[in-house]
């Protein structure tokens, strides 16, 4: 009995220790038409370099990144600018881009690899010089 309170609190005191862990990563996507009658597509994607880590301190995930990225979103905005006057596809200069945000490194972690996982008409890019949240 007692085996298993001492599991419990351990447990319980894991999870508490890990609850304000996020992960997150920007991303965007710009499409460029091959040929319209047989459907060819070319898949742009510019994407953080690297999944990054951040404390919430209390709030959700979403929240305290949403929060973060608003003063840093000019910087953010000229980063993926400056990747995306190089390709075709993209409608420089951007107006926005999509932060992706994960409670759960497993999940992070998957989401990023699939995205940036090569097929025949994909082209990854990432970008460089984004600020931290």
């Amino acid at each position: 009995m007692i085996r298993l309170i001492i599991g419990a609190l351990l447990l319980a005191s894991a999870v508490l220790g890990r609850a304000g862990d996020c992960y997150y990563y920007w991303t965007h996507q710009c499409v460029e038409v091959i040929d319209a009658s047989q459907r060819q597509l070319q898949q742009n994607i510019l994407i953080s370099p690297s999944i990054n880590y951040l404390q919430s301190d209390g709030q959700s995930c979403e929240a305290a990144a949403e929060a973060r990225q608003q003063p840093l979103m000019e910087r953010v905005l000229s980063a993926f600018n400056e990747r995306a006057q190089k390709i075709r596809a993209c409608d420089a200069p951007l107006a926005s881009v999509t932060l992706r945000v994960f409670d759960s490194p497993r999940k992070a972690t998957w989401y990023y690899d699939r995205t940036i996982r090569p097929s025949e008409n994909k082209n990854v890019v990432t970008v460089d010089n984004l600020p931290p949240l």
